[in-house]
């Protein structure tokens, strides 16, 4: 399945992009992602096949970090984030939840149940 469903909503990470978007009220999913990994594709294929089931996922913002360029950043560092195919969903600068190398439906059901709560 090609990742079309959500290249709409989703944004392409910059830290002028993730500067404004702090100053939002916006929920945030942060998508720390490589190009070349099989669970990353697995989880952008999973995303929008829940977002067809439930567009209101689909109000979400996503934004794809590449791991290859910002994984050693310092906002990378100062989330913690050790690993790719880690995703985050951030409101007003604070993180509300994170989900890491799960590629299983039920969980991302449940860890975008919670961006949409928060």
């Amino acid at each position: 399945m090609p990742h079309t469903v959500l290249a709409a909503s989703s944004l392409t990470f910059s830290p002028d992009e993730w500067r404004a978007l702090r100053k939002t009220d916006q929920t945030v999913i942060l998508n720390y992602r490589a190009k070349w990994s099989l669970t990353c594709q697995t989880k952008l294929e999973l995303i929008a096949k829940l977002i067809s089931e439930n567009p209101a996922y689909g109000a979400l913002t996503f934004v794809d970090v590449d791991w290859d360029t910002f994984g050693r950043s310092q906002m990378t560092q100062r989330l913690k984030i050790t690993r790719r195919s880690t995703l985050v969903v951030m409101k007003q600068g604070k993180e509300i939840t994170r989900i890491v190398n799960e590629p299983y439906e039920r969980n991302m059901r449940a860890f975008l149940d919670a961006a949409l709560a928060a």
